[in-house]
């Protein structure tokens, strides 16, 4: 189950990075929960999929050609943390953006069910009950 966890988690990067940029019903629960990290400046809570497109779709607009890079995955359950490379430019700017970051979902029914982002692998293990 983990394995294939693993992979759903990492086709969801692919899907992204591949031009599919809004989240959809084949691949997200119609209530699902995205939490963007609480370091984050305009940190949020997005409920249902119709207010998670709309974060994403702020995201493509602000930046462009945003790609996010999946590295380490540890899967504990129905959770996986991802840690992710993000890069981009401004769109109306040019000024390049790069970071890194956790992204712990959680996985129900083969559908994303949630997505929590944390800026510390410390919080992002515990999150998903692999502290270490």
């Amino acid at each position: 189950m983990s394995q294939e966890i693993e992979e759903f988690v990492r086709s969801q990067y692919d899907r992204f990075n591949g031009g599919e940029r809004l989240p959809d019903a084949d691949v997200w629960h119609a209530d699902g929960v995205y939490v963007t990290s609480s370091a984050d400046p305009d940190s949020d809570t997005y409920r249902g999929l119709e207010a998670i497109r709309k974060q994403f779709q702020a995201w493509v607009e602000t930046y462009p050609d945003l790609r996010v890079e999946p590295g380490e995955v540890l899967v504990n359950g129905d959770r996986a943390l991802v840690w992710a490379h993000w890069s981009g430019h401004g769109a109306g700017s040019g000024v390049p953006i790069e970071m890194e970051m956790a992204q712990v979902f959680t996985v129900a029914d083969g559908k994303i069910r949630r997505i929590e982002e944390y800026m510390d692998r410390a919080e992002a293990l515990k999150a998903v009950g692999l502290a270490e």
